[in-house]
């Protein structure tokens, strides 16, 4: 039950801001490009914002160990940490409001706010929750002692794993209000830095710093003072109270009218679900759904036989038999390690190869004008051809992975079913990924070759990020050691016991996986939208 609450809690703060979104957008047909530009200003304020804290923490403004360290007032502390925070963010806010001078209206203000709150729900919701509870959960009943940690962590760390015990719902769904509670603010900040251009009054955009830094140094003072969660959201909700009755004031008296209703819901999922048919008849008639097929097929069922019978063909070489005995014997962990490098490595070129002509090659070619003049709205164009790939992936997965097992048990006596399953899933959530990456390649790319060039950068970006300390895990590149890691343990228990053994549960990295899939798509929708075809 545990699991499923962190799960379920972990999911809602990735798909909440985009629902959330999507209704304020069929109500007022807001452009997905202003929920973009939110998440850009977010990103961008974060990367002026860490240094900034390791800057002022170098002049030992802000405290080196931790809050409580001597010689640091909490209530000073506290106030710069908001300060910065406030700064840097309604400042983003500003120079994304600055390039949007079509976009004044207040619903534009909120929909920048969802974007901003949103992808920081993504980030340092879903995913933080998702790798703190995967690491925390093998260890309860476990002896902590043994992690030889500080008194202080240790007894955090005791009461991190007490709550989760004797509270397991609210310790999962805890973080969740949180985040609802700051995707609010940030919407109420979002609109005050808006206002500070409709009304050309610089005040309100400091009157968000302000705001900003005091909610931010309140959370922070009271959670230190007191640690009682709920003394803080109580005070959070109290703080946020103002400025939710300023924003309905605000929208009552100068929101626009609400234009004519969409379309029912139904109508377009019927139009999604014949967009997806056609990319689907598109994918046989071009033959890639058998490309796909077969090399998926051909590597599912090779990796377990040049696993077996690589020390066998080393023997019939002339003069390498010496080598030989150098090669240990094979085991169900090798033809593993064989499964997971060929389907990686093929699958990565397929992605991209496959990817980088699914907008491109139809806009270069005049397709997509003739389709995008039906009644079919360009969300759905983008959003089918991503979904048709994930199809066809899905069937290729699924047909060699038979086929991979069935070699495997016949070869070496035994596979954990379970295990061989969660290792194609989490090979599955890794090429969705790059799917996603060469398909905004392709909306971005005016042509197939430099939709290759963009989606190939971006997916090698993605690698490369792999490398990059205390956040690489979290890059697909952790999904891939989640993976050969089970694979090494595929004979010897089942998953919870195997990874836990190992220290590789990494549910950081799977929800990682989908925050990059969900961000990837919304731009690819949000670029699309503004592209004249």
């Amino acid at each position: 039950m545990l699991v499923f609450n962190f799960t379920l809690s972990t999911l809602l703060m990735i798909v909440i801001p985009v629902i959330l979104a999507g209704l304020l957008r069929r109500r007022f047909q807001i452009p997905w490009i202003l929920f973009t530009i939110g998440t850009l200003t977010f990103i961008g304020s974060q990367v002026v914002h860490i240094p900034l804290n390791d800057l002022l923490t170098r002049m030992h403004i802000l405290p080196k160990t931790g809050l409580d360290e001597p010689g640091f007032p909490l209530v000073q502390t506290a106030l710069v940490l908001g300060l910065t925070a406030g700064l840097c963010e309604e400042t983003a806010r500003a120079v994304g409001f600055f390039f949007m001078k079509k976009f004044r209206g207040l619903e534009d203000g909120v929909m920048v706010g969802l974007g901003h709150g949103g992808v920081e729900s993504m980030i340092f919701g879903g995913v933080q929750v998702a790798a703190a509870a995967s690491s925390l959960i093998p260890m309860i009943g476990t002896d902590l002692s043994a992690l030889k940690l500080t008194p202080e962590q240790l007894t955090m760390l005791n009461t991190q794993m007490n709550s989760m015990a004797t509270a397991p719902f609210i310790a999962a769904f805890a973080p969740l209000l949180e985040r609802l509670l700051a995707m609010l603010l940030h919407v109420i900040l979002s609109v005050l830095v808006l206002q500070a251009f409709r009304r050309r009054n610089g005040w309100y955009y400091l009157v968000a710093v302000a705001y900003h830094m005091l909610v931010d140094a309140g959370a922070v003072y009271i959670m230190q003072t007191s640690g009682d969660i709920a003394l803080v959201y109580l005070a959070l909700v109290a703080v946020l109270l103002p400025g939710l009755v300023w924003l309905v004031l605000t929208w009552r008296k100068e929101a626009r009218p609400t234009p004519v209703y969409p379309q029912p819901v139904r109508v377009d999922l019927g139009i999604f679900a014949a967009a997806v048919r056609k990319e689907l008849v598109q994918q046989w008639r071009t033959r890639r759904l058998l490309v796909v097929m077969t090399v998926f097929v051909l590597f599912g069922l090779t990796s377990p036989l040049v696993a077996k019978f690589t020390p066998e063909i080393v023997k019939s070489m002339a003069g390498a038999e010496q080598f030989a005995n150098l090669i240990p014997t094979p085991t169900p962990a090798d033809a593993m390690t064989q499964y997971v490098k060929n389907i990686t490595q093929f699958g990565f070129m397929l992605a991209v190869l496959m990817g980088m002509n699914a907008v491109a090659g139809e806009k270069e070619s005049g397709t997509a004008a003739m389709i995008l003049s039906k009644p079919m709205p360009r969300w759905a164009f983008v959003l089918s051809k991503f979904s048709a790939q994930s199809l066809v992936y899905l069937l290729a997965f699924a047909v060699a992975g038979v086929g991979a097992y069935y070699y495997t048990v016949i070869l070496f006596g035994s596979l954990d079913a379970l295990i061989f399953l969660d290792i194609n899933l989490l090979l599955l959530l890794w090429l969705l990924i790059f799917v996603g990456a060469a398909l905004l390649g392709s909306v971005i790319g005016s042509t197939v070759a430099s939709a290759a060039g963009v989606g190939l950068g971006i997916s090698i970006a993605l690698l490369l990020a792999g490398s990059i300390p205390q956040v690489g895990m979290l890059m697909p590149s952790g999904l891939l050691a989640w993976a050969s890691v089970l694979g090494a343990n595929a004979v010897a228990a089942p998953l919870p016991a195997a990874s836990s053994a190992t220290g590789m549960i990494n549910g950081g990295a799977v929800a990682a996986g989908l925050v990059l899939i969900v961000l990837c798509l919304l731009w690819s929708v949000a670029l699309f939208e503004r592209q004249e075809i």
